[in-house]
């Protein structure tokens, strides 16, 4: 493999890795808050609050961590597209 070949399976790689990253925590994320507000909840005696808004609260967090990432990770792309550079001076 030349080069160019590893860079792109490396940014695939890395494309994969993101995402498994992103999914895990869409998953997770949202399921030991919840099962952090149940345990209050049982300690409260207070029904499923706890359990409803922390589950809640979780998955909205991790959802804006998301946009924000990604909206960072675009401008940095969008930056440093080709179409941003300065012309070239005439000779």
């Amino acid at each position: 493999m030349d080069e160019r070949e590893q860079e792109q399976r490396r940014q695939l790689n890395q494309g994969f890795g993101a995402s498994l990253n992103n999914a895990f925590e869409i998953a997770v994320v949202p399921v030991v808050f919840a099962g952090l507000g149940w345990l209050l909840d049982a300690a409260l005696g207070t029904g499923i609050v706890f359990t409803a808004i922390l589950a809640v609260l979780a998955l909205a967090g991790t959802f804006v961590k998301l946009y924000y990432g990604y909206s960072r990770k675009m401008l940095t792309l969008e930056q440093a597209g080709t179409w941003n550079r300065p012309p070239k001076a005439p000779r």
